[in-house]
């Protein structure tokens, strides 16, 4: 009894409120994935910096952690630590003072601490199973989410963050696109001014979306009501086989002449993406995450409508500028629309494939559309929005669009193309 007594009396618990700095030596070359069991971490406390280790949770069948108490601390948080002689065992998040680091210094840019959701043109319902809701709900987080590689993956880069099993967009995402401009970059070679994971580990998962994460996102607020269920998130090059194989629709390797339907995912070397439909010129309108160079020439970027065609006088492409510039004009102001034509009928690449939507996952329309009329069912979604859209906002995207216009020279307002 004596022992015992004399044991508990050596367990010291306390309590402090703190502001998370990130881990301790973030781009140092021996902070790697591999030893991350063993990282310390900064807070900051009455104007002092503690530098403490963490409890790992618990560990799987192969040794590895599950880390859940750093999948919920993000840089420039406010939170409620607990810690048992010297290790810190439970976080509250308290607040979002920030944004974190500007990517031209890496000091703190202070925003709101409630971050105001901004106006979707777009909504979709969590739960709901057609391919017109599957749309919808992939169109939320355009135009307000930025391009983190890593963002939506956990802490631990194995998985699905948080933010992908959360039904509805994450502020986190538009607290920090909001915290940043045109300089904004995912990656350079500063590591303390830098949101690229060094390391192989995801500082900044809760900060955006990459390709695979986005995609995780949308379908788990397509399947699900709740949040807090298993992720969707994985490699973007094995995304349409691996929704094959659980039975979510047909897999198949379309060609030039096929075509892709809308709700088609695509996955590429490197890249997966969701289909919105091909056009009379073979370009396609697509929704993804990419690192899309800005207007000063940064690669940032993050959810948008894009093209795959062959120029910028390509239906698809014109298409995708008039949505972007017309429904987001504060991205649209930092970001013009992207193209990409090196997936153009998917040809050139040595692993593609498309997967349809349908089985368990995406059935039919929803309103006993055909699948060939969806190529101009996304358009009406929008177009519904827009009409209630107000004149000032309308004239913003205009002026926006002219400008983008001019730089093409010959390219006029008929030029819109038809899906």
């Amino acid at each position: 009894t004596a022992e015992m007594k004399s044991a508990a009396e050596q367990v010291q618990t306390t309590e402090a409120t703190v502001v998370y700095l990130g881990v301790y030596g973030y781009g140092a070359p021996q902070v790697t994935k591999e030893n991350k069991p063993y990282f310390r971490y900064r807070f900051l406390a009455d104007g002092q910096e503690l530098v403490l280790p963490m409890d790992n949770g618990g560990m799987d069948a192969l040794g590895e952690y599950d880390y859940p108490l750093q999948n919920r601390l993000k840089e420039g948080y406010t939170y409620r630590i607990q810690a048992v002689n010297g290790i810190v065992t439970d976080v509250e998040e308290l607040a979002a003072p920030g944004a974190g680091k500007t990517a031209a210094s890496g000091t703190e840019n202070q925003v709101s601490a409630q971050a105001d959701m901004p106006q979707l043109p777009v909504r979709g319902t969590p739960g709901v199973r057609t391919l017109r809701n599957f749309l919808a709900t992939a169109m939320e987080p355009v135009g307000h989410t930025l391009y983190i590689y890593g963002g939506g993956w956990d802490w631990q880069d194995k998985g699905s963050a948080l933010q992908t099993r959360t039904i509805g967009i994450s502020p986190d995402w538009v607290r920090f696109f909001r915290g940043q401009n045109t300089d904004f970059t995912y990656k350079n070679t500063s590591p303390p001014a830098s949101f690229y994971p060094f390391g192989g580990y995801n500082e900044y998962y809760y900060a955006g979306l990459d390709c695979s994460g986005y995609l995780g996102w949308v379908l788990y607020n397509t399947l699900n009501r709740e949040s807090g269920g298993e992720g969707y998130v994985g490699k973007a090059s094995a995304f349409a086989r691996n929704l094959s194989g659980k039975g979510f629709g047909t897999m198949t390797e379309p060609g030039l002449q096929s075509g892709l339907h809308p709700g088609d995912i695509v996955s590429i070397d490197g890249h997966v993406w969701i289909s919105l439909g091909t056009c009379s010129d073979g370009s396609v309108v697509i929704l993804h995450s990419t690192p899309s160079l800005s207007r000063t020439g940064q690669p940032g970027g993050g959810v948008q409508i894009g093209a795959v065609g062959f120029d910028e006088n390509c239906e698809a492409y014109l298409l995708a500028d008039h949505y972007m510039s017309t429904c987001y004009p504060e991205w649209y102001e930092r970001y013009p629309a992207s193209r990409n034509d090196r997936t153009h009928g998917m040809g050139r690449f040595r692993k593609r494939c498309a997967h349809r939507p349908g089985g368990r996952a995406v059935h039919d329309a929803g309103d006993g559309a055909p699948e060939s009329v969806w190529c101009i069912k996304w358009r009406n979604i929008y177009e519904e929005k827009m009409a209630d859209a107000s004149a000032g906002r309308r004239a913003y995207g205009c002026r926006m669009r002219s400008k983008e216009r001019e730089r093409r020279a010959g390219i006029g307002e008929s030029g819109a193309g038809e899906l």
